[in-house]
């Protein structure tokens, strides 16, 4: 899974197919072990987390924030890897 962005100690990830699918998301770790998947914003549906694997909620809660501040790349690089899928 390539890191598509490094931000304050945060890995932002997104898988290829075919292991990864719809909808666009990005992984995101944290630390050793934190790892937090987060759906992005298409349309009128908002980003939200998907799910929190081993990663503290203000941790969590940072890497959304930094996820909806870059989204324009996030969701740019997730449609060069899955094309215009999930839309």
């Amino acid at each position: 899974m390539p890191t598509v962005l490094r931000v304050n100690g945060f890995r932002f990830m997104i898988y290829g197919p075919p292991r990864e699918h719809p909808p666009p998301h990005v992984h995101v770790g944290f630390g050793a072990t934190g790892l937090v998947v987060i759906r992005l914003a298409i349309g009128a549906r908002p980003a939200r987390v998907w799910a929190v694997y081993g990663m503290k909620d203000g941790d969590a809660a940072a890497a959304f924030r930094l996820a909806e501040h870059h989204h324009d790349l996030l969701l740019r690089v997730w449609r060069s890897v899955h094309g215009q899928e999930g839309e």
